[in-house]
């Protein structure tokens, strides 16, 4: 009989423990596009990937500038029990003038871009932004 509840409680353990493994399963993300200022590209602009947690701090999940053409392309992913709530933030000068600090721009990412896997499955096409748009909630940012 003790054998038998051990063996049971034990069957318990590894069916909750995989439950929980799975929760924690890797999410991933990718976005690709093309930045221009007008009629020209906008190169060397910092590009940034967060997921906007529910609980706790934010995570990037990815960095970089674009390229002399403006284009970029950025993947990252996290493990998590929530799904991902992904943003792409633009840190720019384009139509800025002399003014301190850069334009900062926050665009969400559809959900049905994010994954369930390690691997980016489907990349979100952000297409060619002209920054030079005034966005509503568009804000300024000293420290990117």
């Amino acid at each position: 009989m003790q054998r038998k509840n051990t063996f049971l409680f034990l069957i318990f353990i590894i069916f909750h423990l995989q439950v929980i493994v799975i929760s924690f399963r890797q999410q991933s993300v990718g976005v690709r596009g093309r930045l221009l200022c007008g009629n020209q590209s906008l190169p060397n602009t910092q590009i940034k990937l967060w997921n906007q947690n529910k609980i706790g701090t934010d995570d990037q999940l990815a960095a970089t500038k674009t390229k002399a053409d403006g284009s970029y392309e950025l993947k990252g992913g996290v493990g998590s029990i929530f799904g991902m709530d992904v943003v792409l933030k633009i840190y720019h000068d384009c139509d800025d003038g002399i003014k301190p600090c850069q334009r900062k721009v926050v665009l969400r990412i559809p959900d049905q871009y994010v994954t369930r896997s390690s691997d980016v499955k489907q990349w979100f096409n952000g297409g060619e932004l002209n920054m030079e748009f005034k966005f509503p909630d568009e804000e300024r940012s000293c420290i990117n």
